[in-house]
């Protein structure tokens, strides 16, 4: 017989996405650091690396704001279709997001910018794993 699964709460989630937050600032300090002391190239991998994880962190946040819209058993058809409206906007955000950073920013560093978003998503996939 299988268990049923266990309710996740807003409240764990919002813990979550402040650490989150938290990893977002340090990753910010790190990488000013290493440019200044290592690099020499006036902060431009440290913004690009900043841009892209706040990138990934905003995405997170609207799409935790999508999912938790409605609660409860009998929100459960509305909470689906909330899933999967967050998880388009969620997308259509990076896309876009992506496109505007590089049109508009100049000058960046396009592997330290796709670093920054990819540290974030790794950190949300580990935080998704520990709420388990």
């Amino acid at each position: 017989m299988t268990k049923p699964a266990k309710r996740t709460q807003k409240d764990n989630i919002g813990i979550y996405l402040k650490r989150q937050a938290w990893i977002l600032f340090i990753l910010i300090v790190i990488a000013g650091i290493v440019d200044v002391a290592w690099l020499h190239t006036q902060l431009i991998a440290a913004k690009s690396l900043a841009i892209g994880a706040l990138l990934s962190f905003a995405t997170q946040v609207v799409f935790a704001s999508f999912i938790f819209w409605h609660t409860g058993y009998r929100a459960r058809g509305r909470i689906v279709s909330q899933l999967y409206r967050g998880q388009m906007v969620k997308w259509l955000l990076t896309v876009f997001g992506f496109a505007l950073i590089f049109i508009t920013i100049q000058p960046l560093s396009a592997p330290a910018l796709f670093i920054g978003f990819m540290v974030m998503q790794i950190s949300h996939s580990w935080m998704l794993w520990h709420i388990r």
